[in-house]
């Protein structure tokens, strides 16, 4: 019970724990976003291939990805949708740790793929939700122990 209770024997936050399963559904999400809108924009908005294409096509799906998981401002704590950004880049350290375990073609590759798709959900998310939090609540919640 000592996992849960202080010594004071008031409750424990488990904003940690929240935000890695939030973290979790974000993962859902932008994945869900990228199998939806890669082929649509690929077809509708063909910039003739190349890194340039894959990095605009990306912060596209972000945008929206991330206007999907803003709906999460709708819970009471307000904190969880920036905490949960914020944490996000333990994914892909996971995910670069996995790649190292690899043989070099295929470490390459996945690196790749990591940073492809984890780098600009992190970047649009962090700047959308940390400045929404400030903007609309101007008021911090209240830290819980």
């Amino acid at each position: 019970m000592a996992l849960f209770v202080t010594k004071e024997g008031k409750r424990k936050s488990p904003m940690a724990v929240t935000c890695f399963f939030v973290d979790l559904l974000f993962c859902l999400v932008f994945g869900g976003m990228y199998a939806l809108l890669t082929g649509v924009l690929h077809d509708n908005l063909p910039l003739g291939g190349g890194m340039a294409e894959n990095w605009i096509h990306c912060g596209l799906i972000s945008v929206v990805g991330t206007a999907v998981c803003c709906i999460l401002f709708l819970l009471p704590d307000k904190r969880i949708v920036p905490y949960s950004f914020a944490s996000l880049p333990v994914i892909t350290i996971m995910c670069v740790v996995a790649a190292f375990q690899l043989e070099p073609a295929a470490r390459n590759m996945m690196l790749y793929v990591t940073f492809l798709y984890t780098l600009m959900p992190i970047l649009v998310g962090n700047a959308v939700s940390w400045t929404l939090y400030f903007k609309l609540y101007k008021k911090p919640m209240p830290r819980r122990l």
